[in-house]
């Protein structure tokens, strides 16, 4: 029953999105069709676990708050399209266990490594879950970027309205298994998902008019670091080929 209904939520989802505005995938190659795998995508909106399950041929599996699983009808929907339950009060050993467990299945897992919505439109830091699920699990992690769900549907927003939508889908990050290595593999991992974020994110921005104001000043702030440090490193060079 799980995958009957997970196929009709995705073909409706997809028509949907296409009359909306129309849903892209680019590099969608980069998937692994089979395997456990982590899902590490941006966070910008309500409408981005939906855009994740249309854009992707493979099942994903979601976690969600517990209180939406009180709620009778829509509790069975969400089940039947492979979410589990998230209790934020709860024991968080509970849901990594969770998260495992689905990884050990074999599943691909979605989670969002910056941990809540975008205020501003603008990819935040990475917390360093994403690393730890990783090696604890030994699974790659597939960096994915959604643009378009914070046009449509932002945290100051009651309600989406259509937008285009993009998602782009980077080469997956593999720990090495290394468990003399486990905390620097997991850095390692976590500051990689986030670097293939935030080139995607100018990447998906490219050519697009009004990218929001926090994201302009941190690309402004990228920017003048860039020049100076290679301002510095000419000067350095210059130093020494003096001496």
């Amino acid at each position: 029953m799980g995958i009957f209904v997970y196929t009709a939520s995705r073909t409706f989802l997809r028509v949907a999105f296409f009359i909306g505005g129309g849903l892209e995938v680019h590099g969608k190659e980069n998937t692994p069709p089979t395997g456990p795998l982590i899902v590490a995508c941006n966070h910008a909106s309500h409408l981005d676990p939906m855009i994740l399950g249309a854009a992707f041929d493979r099942p994903l599996h979601f976690m969600a708050r517990r209180t939406l699983f009180d709620v009778p009808g829509f509790s069975w929907l969400i089940r039947q399209n492979f979410a589990f339950p998230l209790d934020r009060d709860g024991d968080s050993r509970d849901a990594l266990r969770a998260f495992g467990d689905r990884l050990q299945q074999g599943n691909a897992v979605v989670m969002f490594p910056e941990g809540t919505r975008t205020h501003t439109g603008s990819l935040q830091e990475m917390k360093p879950g994403v690393g730890m699920l990783a090696v604890r699990n030994l699974t790659p992690v597939l960096p994915v970027y959604i643009w378009g769900s914070f046009q449509s549907w932002s945290r100051s927003r009651s309600f989406p309205r259509p937008h285009h939508l993009k998602v782009l889908i980077d080469p997956p990050i593999v720990p090495s298994g290394d468990k003399a290595l486990r905390k620097a593999e997991q850095a390692r991992i976590t500051e990689e998902t986030g670097a293939a974020l935030a080139r995607m994110e100018k990447a998906a921005w490219a050519g697009e008019k009004d990218p929001p104001p926090a994201l302009l000043e941190k690309w402004h702030i990228e920017e003048r670091s860039s020049v100076t440090t290679e301002s510095e490193q000419s000067a350095a060079e210059t130093a020494g080929e003096a001496s």
